[in-house]
């Protein structure tokens, strides 16, 4: 009864923000619509847009062919539909939920027909800035694609995932005095940006929290529906809270600094205790000895942060013996803590052994079932996360809230009334406002 009572309530104000035309779908947490009631919203030349945009996506995988002209249409169709996602016009927004709807549907035919239902893996790497994570990207992206190249032999042989292509997702900070963002990530990945089978997308955080953009979840959807086995999520350099990667990818790699820290600070919560795999970078020259002494300090302390049962190494279902995998130790029942790496991305140290820690955990993931739960997860968070941004934007937008903001700013800027109090006050007017136009709307109908 309450939650019928405060939807309806909210129904006129959600209703202008277009938030009530979509329906949520378990694949991805963005607004999906019928098909047919969200092309009924679209004008004949934005329907044609994203016609063209679904074709030219999907052509390589339907196609089954590497034909540059196509694999270059494609290039600028993810670009184009990056784009859409990331707008904060309610008419592209509409066209992004269409695209993201028909790409989903023609992915599910798509997986239907050739029985295949693994989604494509989506590696976080996060760091403080100067850590290295563009060179680091570089590095590992063109040493991941340089296997498919050597083809089958004795050093790809042993790995089961060598991606086709992969995607790249880097997130540059944007300005907070001019809101502009320099996406200079890129030029730190030449080599990786020319690559034919590889995919380099800078975006601006637009001043959202938590080192990713605002739609970076729906971005990394995009490649993986583009057929990139893949994706590569660089976020902007971050600190001890901002962990929300977490939420966006399979597989959280933290990266740092020699000299970064101590077994003290690698004990504190945070960043460390949700990453996966940690990894000290520059690990060559005159900071070799330096990066082996911050890993081994790193080490002793990731033995106090556990991860829960389920995770890799902690799941129940596997052997009761120990093992070694990636570099680290696991026993049944008996969460593992995360491995800590050495790698230098200028001279390539430890690269190879680092992937070999990836896929280790990719399988885990996938035959253990906490990719799919994770997944699961991930998709419920942004669901909410969407959902609290489209109701701030819709409020902000209408009327008679901003007239009463208005007043309330003003009795805030004369220390009448306290923050907390004015969010309060506000809230009410926004509910009452919604209970004055369900009323009336009744009378209407009556």
């Amino acid at each position: 009864m309450l939650r019928y009572t405060m939807a309806s309530r909210l129904t006129p104000i959600l209703s202008q923000g277009r938030i009530l035309h979509h329906n949520r779908n378990v694949f991805s947490p963005r607004a999906f619509s019928n098909k047919s009631k969200s092309s009924q919203s679209l004008t004949a030349e934005e329907q044609s847009v994203v016609d063209s945009l679904v074709a030219d996506i999907r052509s390589i995988d339907e196609t089954n062919t590497t034909c540059d002209d196509k694999r270059i249409r494609q290039r600028i169709a993810l670009s184009k539909a990056i784009t859409l996602v990331e707008s904060k016009s309610p008419k592209r927004r509409l066209m992004a939920d269409v695209l993201l709807d028909r790409l989903r549907q023609a992915a599910n035919v798509n997986n239907a027909k050739f029985n295949n239902s693994s989604p494509s893996f989506r590696l976080g790497i996060a760091g403080p800035p100067g850590v290295g994570k563009s060179t680091f990207v570089d590095a590992l992206g063109l040493y991941i694609l340089g296997l498919k190249e050597e083809g089958a032999n004795e050093t790809t042989s042993k790995f089961e995932f060598i991606p086709e292509k992969l995607a790249v997702l880097c997130i540059d900070p944007s300005s907070h005095v001019t809101g502009g963002s320099i996406l200079g990530d890129k030029t730190r990945m030449l080599n990786l940006s020319y690559h034919p089978r590889a995919y380099v997308r800078p975006s601006p955080s637009s001043g959202t929290l938590g080192g990713l953009g605002a739609y970076t979840y729906d971005a990394a959807s995009l490649c993986e529906l583009a057929g990139y086995q893949l994706t590569i999520v660089e976020t902007v350099g971050v600190g001890q809270s901002e962990v929300e990667l977490a939420e966006c990818c399979d597989l959280f790699l933290l990266l740092l600094a020699p000299g970064g820290g101590d077994e003290l600070q690698g004990s504190k919560k945070g960043i460390v205790e949700v990453a996966d795999v940690l990894v000290v970078n520059k690990a060559d020259g005159d900071l070799k000895a330096v990066a082996r002494k911050t890993a081994g300090e790193y080490k002793k302390a990731m033995g106090l942060l556990r991860k829960p049962v389920g995770w890799w190494g902690g799941s129940q279902d596997r052997s009761s013996e120990c093992e070694t995998k990636g570099g680290h130790s696991t026993s049944r029942g008996q969460p593992a803590a995360p491995p800590v790496l050495l790698v230098s991305a200028k001279t390539g140290f430890g690269i190879p052994e680092l992937f070999n820690t990836i896929v280790s955990y990719k399988n885990y993931a996938q035959t253990s079932g906490y990719l799919e739960e994770k997944r699961r997860k991930q998709n419920r968070y942004w669901m909410w996360k969407y959902l609290r941004e489209r109701l701030l934007e819709t409020t902000q937008q209408d009327r008679s809230v901003r007239k009463k903001a208005a007043k309330i700013e003003r009795d805030l800027d004369n220390g009448l009334i306290a923050p907390r109090n004015a969010a309060g006050e506000l809230w009410s007017s926004i509910v009452g406002s919604a209970d004055k136009k369900n009323e009336s709307k009744t009378d209407e109908l009556s």
